[in-house]
C-alpha cells in the first residue's frame, strides 16, 4: 500500500541530514590520517612534518677551524727561539738526529718517525755547516786541553774547519776547577765559541745511550 504523502515527506527529510553527517565524518577521518607520523621515505636534511602539524628545521653541523701553529722565530744571542715546533722542520724520515741551528734545538727521531727526545742546546751558527752527517765515534769522557775543559758523553758526527778537530754533542764543558763554561739556563742560545753542540748533562747522556755508529745527523741552516 503506497505511503501517504505526509509520510514520504518525513522520510526524505530524515535521509538528507544522515547523508550529510556521513560525508562530514569521512572528511574528519581523512584529515586525521593526513596529520599522522612522517613516512619512512622522508629525505635526510629535509623539513619533516611532526605530529603537531609544524615543520622541524634541520640542525646545521658546526664547522671546526683548525688552529694554525705559530711560525717559529729564530734564536739570537740574547733571546731563545720562540714557537719551537714539536717536530723538526726537515723533510727526512726514519731514525735520525736533527740539529736546527736557527732554533738551537735538537730532535732525536726513531725509525717510526716519532720524536724520542727534544733538547735545547748551545751551538754556533757557522759550524758545522748545513748538511747530512753520520755518527762515527763516541767517548764517555773527553776534553779540550787548549780550553782546559772536560765534558762527558761525547757523540761525534762532524769535523771542524781544519778537517781534523772533532765536532759532536756533549755535556756543558767544565773547567779544571769545576766551574761550568755556562749555565743550563743559557741552553737554547747560539753562544758557543767552539764547534761542538753543548747539552745538559742528562740530555747528553740520553743521546749517548740512544745513538749508534752510523746514525744520520741532519744539520739545518742557520737564520
Amino acid at each position: 500500500m503506497p505511503l501517504p504523502t505526509w509520510a514520504r515527506f518525513i522520510r526524505a527529510s530524515l535521509i538528507i541530514p544522515t547523508l550529510g553527517l556521513a560525508l562530514l565524518a569521512g572528511l574528519i577521518i581523512g584529515a586525521i590520517a593526513a596529520s599522522g607520523p612522517p613516512s619512512a621515505s622522508a629525505q635526510p636534511g629535509q623539513p619533516v612534518p611532526n605530529p603537531s602539524g609544524s615543520q622541524s628545521i634541520p640542525t646545521a653541523t658546526p664547522t671546526i677551524t683548525p688552529v694554525q701553529p705559530k711560525k717559529p722565530k729564530p734564536a739570537t744571542r740574547e733571546r731563545k727561539a720562540k714557537n719551537v715546533p714539536e717536530r723538526p722542520l726537515d723533510k727526512n724520515t726514519g731514525r735520525r738526529i736533527v740539529y736546527d741551528k736557527s732554533q738551537m734545538t735538537l730532535w732525536v727521531m726513531d725509525k717510526a718517525d716519532e720524536v724520542v727526545y727534544r733538547f735545547p742546546v748551545v751551538g754556533r751558527w757557522d759550524r758545522p755547516v748545513k748538511g747530512t752527517y753520520k755518527i762515527y765515534s763516541q767517548s764517555l769522557h773527553s776534553g779540550n786541553p787548549n780550553s782546559k775543559v772536560t765534558f762527558d758523553h761525547m757523540t761525534r758526527f762532524a769535523y771542524g774547519m781544519d778537517g781534523r778537530t772533532p765536532i759532536g754533542f756533549h755535556s756543558i764543558p767544565k773547567y779544571y776547577d769545576g766551574r761550568m763554561m755556562h749555565s743550563t739556563k743559557q741552553l737554547g742560545l747560539p753562544i758557543a765559541t767552539g764547534g761542538c753542540v753543548r747539552m745538559a748533562a742528562e740530555d747528553a747522556k740520553k743521546l749517548y745511550k740512544w745513538a749508534k755508529l752510523g746514525d744520520r745527523v741532519y744539520v739545518l741552516a742557520s737564520p
